[in-house]
């Protein structure tokens, strides 16, 4: 492929995104996670012409998410298991990509502009505010927020010696997948969940289905306004690189006085210029988009700490570029 053929496929990656997230919308891997199906029987289940699916699977064939089943039929290619509702770890993150994400890139120039949120520009609102507005956003969003804390659950537990018993506070706890990890792991520790009001039943259910959620208490509510008292741990993972400085600063404080005084901070982020430069790079123009926030180095995250009132005690940065930050409320 010449460089230029290659710049193409760069851009038309539009086209792939919703190749892809109309096949999630649409059920395509779902349907097709039992075995072949014929094209007629898929016609029906998914509402779409045979002409107009027949070069729909076409193309997901070339994307490796469908395969041709003689005589007349398709079956899941290697790639469809990522994207069923049930176990697929991308499911949610295709239909955000396809979706909400989608339009608020269409307005990077204004938060290039501006250093504010393309989101917010232009769906009028939050992404935590769609959360409300939408239960299939807020389920989505809590879908790939699993299946990242998933691929990095291992790496987190080899960083950190997490308390065998006590109580922790997971601060924007997503679907519960830390959480569940901890309690499963450590069965004289105790947990209190919080999450915003249109996310915690999510949470709940969650810890639920795993048999652990009498071992919780569900706390709904914003970090912007207060975080639960009483904990030993608290921990913020993929929190504060969605807010900018003020923001930011003003969770913090609002952990430091939930603790009065005593307890631990545990922060946990990926921080910028520790791993893949390309990918670092990326995702921190998500934050950008989304949130009108910036992922930040380990030093930015300590100094963020320190000005909210926290003594660093130490920070541990692994391989992958996984930062993890140790503090205490500063005497």
């Amino acid at each position: 492929m010449s460089e230029e053929q290659h710049l193409a496929a760069i851009i038309d990656g539009h086209i792939t995104t919703q190749l892809i997230a109309s096949a999630v919308r649409f059920g395509v891997p779902d349907l097709l996670k039992d075995g072949p199906v014929s094209t007629q029987r898929l016609s029906r289940a998914t509402g779409i012409a045979p002409r107009e699916l027949t070069r729909f699977l076409r193309a997901l064939q070339g994307l490796g998410v469908v395969e041709k089943a003689a005589p007349d039929g398709y079956r899941a290619g290697p790639l469809a298991r990522h994207l069923q509702r049930d176990a697929g770890g991308l499911y949610g993150q295709a239909l955000l990509a396809g979706g909400d994400y989608y339009e608020a890139w269409a307005h990077l120039d204004y938060s290039l502009r501006t250093g504010e949120s393309a989101f917010e520009h232009h769906h009028g609102g939050s992404l935590w505010g769609r959360f409300a507005e939408s239960a299939e956003v807020a389920a989505a969003f809590t879908r790939t927020m699993r299946t990242n804390t998933e691929r990095a659950v291992d790496e987190i537990f080899g960083l950190y010696a997490f308390p065998a018993c006590g109580l922790v506070a997971d601060l924007g706890a997503g679907d519960g997948t830390l959480v569940a990890g901890l309690v499963s792991r450590f069965p004289e520790l105790r947990a209190i969940v919080f999450e915003q009001a249109s996310v915690i039943e999510h949470t709940r259910r969650s810890l639920e289905k795993r048999q652990l959620g009498d071992r919780c208490e569900y706390v709904p509510g914003s970090l912007l306004d207060e975080v639960p008292r009483g904990a030993d741990l608290y921990i913020l993972k993929s929190v504060i690189h969605n807010w900018d400085d003020e923001s930011a600063l003003r969770i913090l404080e609002n952990c430091r006085t939930a603790m009065d005084g005593r307890g631990t901070l545990l922060l946990i982020e990926r921080a910028m210029g520790e791993d893949n430069p390309r990918e670092a790079a990326i995702r921190d123009m998500v934050m950008l988009v989304l949130f009108g926030s910036m992922d930040r180095t380990a030093r930015e995250y300590e100094e963020l700490l320190e000005r909210a009132g926290f003594m660093v005690a130490r920070t541990v940065i692994s391989s992958s570029g996984l930062s993890l930050l140790e503090a205490r409320p500063a005497t």
